[in-house]
């Protein structure tokens, strides 16, 4: 242990936070004066326990033997003190290292200093190490692996060979001289191997990947692969190096997967297929459309040229060409019953039919006119069954002969079912489509009756439902209102009044003022077309009319009292226009007012009785109409 040295240096801040570990010495006693953060990592000594050692308290050697001089201890480092030396050192907790030593003389605060730089070279011998052990693996790896390993002449023929590539290459070493290689390969890979050979020529020392098949001693073929070295301008070889392995069993695996792959491409293009024809069927509203699309998924993934759909027709049991794809010519316009022809065949017998060739039968398609079908040779017709229901037939052409697999027939009669349905479908959606349109007609011209007959109940206000109906719609249609809002708009100005049906007659048809209590019995009948309407889901849209037109934007209205937005806009619209027929028309009690004077109490009534925003736009109309 050294003694400390006695004086306070100052060292710049990079020594500390140089990345190599360095010491500051001095020059007569090798006492440590500073180490910087590195060498403390390294040696495992703190910086305050490193300044009470010496360079040699490092070494590996420590037998009690008094310091050394300098020039003793310089030479025991191999080095002045300018120069590198290699030495054994030991950290604080007993690791051995290996270290280079640099020593550099410094001036610092007047004082001369030896400035050491450590080199760990433990890592790197660690490493040589390790690269050792493996290469003795990797060559006792290489002599016992059961791989082929052969030396080929500049004539390819075989000069050395091992058991293994013996038994792989059909031969029995030793012999002298040995088959061609040539005569070994697949008369399909020789090429391969030749070229690899060429690009090898005049490339000492390189290698390249070779793939190939070569016949055994039983004349089965084997999958090689390996890699062809170039030693041929080494003295002490001369050949090509050809070290290889069997690889049959991954490269048969291999086909198969190819093989699989290939099957379930198809069989998924077959699914998307079949998934787009759904999608058409639930989409669809047009047989057309969807056939069309239907004929484009059959074409592309069965491999034809032409495809046409016969519809059948149950009230003149007949086929109708309807949808084709592939054609040159249009259509036939002819109807064919079912018997008749290749197709009307297999309607009758609901079972394919197919004619390998066209032009040898002597028969033809119905898709399109005989002419028209001169360029095609095979011929397919399959019947579109649902539930035993036939919807039509499927025709398939081909120019060329086309003799397909079990998978094709089976995606084929798939095809044909969904083609049914898609048919199926559209037809009963075009039926449900026209009772729905009936059945409208129907509530609609019902609910005009409904208004009539209260028109006739009270002669007084005869067309007056449908002259505020007429004018209500177009305010609709002004403001910009859905057009599907706007058919429930027209049912509740229809049905405005149909509450009245539970006032009795006596006072609905009264001829004189009413009293309070009749008065308060008509100003029910809002609510009594609220509980009319309201069970009846078709009507319950067109409800805000009949119930709340006798509001008024003040709340001052019955018979809620709701103020402003609160009313429904329908509401709104049509108390202005009820307000406005009821006054330009004539009375028992008073005559008809004139326009002038009726827009004028609109105006005024604007914001108390009225939504002022709908008055603007019911005044912009009524000025339209002048």
């Amino acid at each position: 242990m050294a003694t400390p040295v006695p004086t306070a240096l100052t060292v710049d801040p990079t020594f500390h936070a140089h990345p190599q570990p360095l010491l500051l010495v001095e020059p007569t006693t090798w006492a440590v004066a500073e180490a910087n953060e590195a060498a403390t990592r390294l040696y495992g000594h703190p910086l305050a326990e490193f300044r009470r050692l010496s360079l040699p308290d490092l070494w590996t050697e420590r037998d009690g033997r008094p310091l050394p001089g300098p020039a003793e201890l310089a030479a025991r480092l191999g080095a002045p003190a300018d120069g590198e030396s290699l030495d054994d050192h030991r950290t604080r907790g007993g690791e051995a290292l290996r270290v280079r030593l640099t020593l550099r003389p410094v001036r610092l605060q007047g004082r001369s200093w030896v400035l050491v730089a450590v080199e760990d070279l433990t890592p790197w011998l660690r490493s040589a190490e390790a690269a050792r052990r493996s290469e003795r693996v990797y060559r006792a790896l290489i002599e016992n692996a059961y791989d082929g390993v052969a030396l080929l002449g500049t004539d390819l023929t075989l000069r050395e060979v091992g058991e293994v590539a013996a038994r792989a290459l059909g031969v029995t070493p030793p012999a002298d001289p040995l088959a061609p290689t040539r005569d070994l390969i697949h008369p399909a890979d020789r090429g391969v191997f030749a070229d690899a050979v060429a690009r090898l020529a005049g490339r000492s020392g390189e290698r390249d990947t070779v793939t190939y098949r070569t016949r055994d001693a039983h004349g089965k073929w084997h999958w090689l692969e390996g890699t062809l070295t170039n030693l041929a301008d080494d003295p002490d070889i001369g050949a090509y190096l050809l070290h290889y392995h069997d690889v049959t069993a991954r490269v048969r695996a291999a086909e198969e997967v190819a093989d699989l792959n290939a099957q379930l491409e198809r069989r998924l293009q077959h699914l998307q297929a079949l998934r787009r024809i759904d999608m058409a069927i639930t989409n669809a509203i047009d047989v057309g459309l969807a056939l069309d699309i239907f004929l484009e998924q059959v074409q592309t993934d069965l491999g034809v040229e032409a495809a046409g759909v016969l519809l059948y027709e149950a009230h003149g049991q007949t086929l109708q060409p309807t949808a084709g794809r592939g054609f040159e010519a249009p259509l036939s316009e002819a109807r064919l019953r079912l018997g008749e022809a290749l197709a009307g065949y297999a309607a009758l017998e609901q079972r394919t039919v197919h004619v390998p060739d066209l032009r040898a039968d002597g028969r033809f398609g119905a898709s399109v006119d005989p002419p028209a079908q001169a360029g095609f040779v095979s011929y397919w017709a399959v019947p579109m069954l649902t539930k035993g229901q036939l919807q039509g037939v499927i025709e398939l052409y081909t120019r060329q002969p086309l003799v397909p697999d079990a998978e094709w027939f089976e995606f084929l009669e798939t095809f044909a079912d969904q083609g049914a349905i898609a048919v199926e479908s559209a037809q009963l959606f075009r039926s449900l489509e026209r009772s729905n349109i009936e059945l409208q007609l129907a509530y609609d011209r019902t609910i005009e009756g409904w208004a009539y007959a209260l028109d006739l109940k009270d002669e007084e206000t005869a067309g007056h439902s449908k002259r505020v109906t007429r004018l209500t719609v177009r305010m609709a249609q002004r403001i910009g209102m859905d057009a599907k809002d706007i058919v429930h708009v027209q049912r509740g100005a229809l049905l405005h009044d149909i509450g009245k049906m539970g006032v009795p007659d006596s006072i609905l048809l009264k001829r004189g003022p009413l009293t309070p209590e009749e008065r308060e019995e008509m100003e029910r009948h809002p609510v009594y077309a609220m509980e009319l309407l309201s069970p009846i889901e078709f009507l319950r849209p067109a409800i805000d009319i009949p119930y709340c037109h006798h509001e008024k934007w003040d709340g001052s209205g019955y018979p809620r009292g709701l103020v402003g937005e609160q009313i429904p806009v329908a509401a709104r619209i049509f108390a202005i226009v009820d307000v406005f027929d009821a006054l330009t028309s004539d009375r028992p009690y008073r005559e008809a007012w004139d326009r002038e004077r009726t827009l004028t109490h609109i105006v005024e009534q604007s914001g108390s009785h009225f939504d002022p925003a709908l008055v603007d736009a019911f005044m912009e109309i009524i000025r339209t109409d002048r």
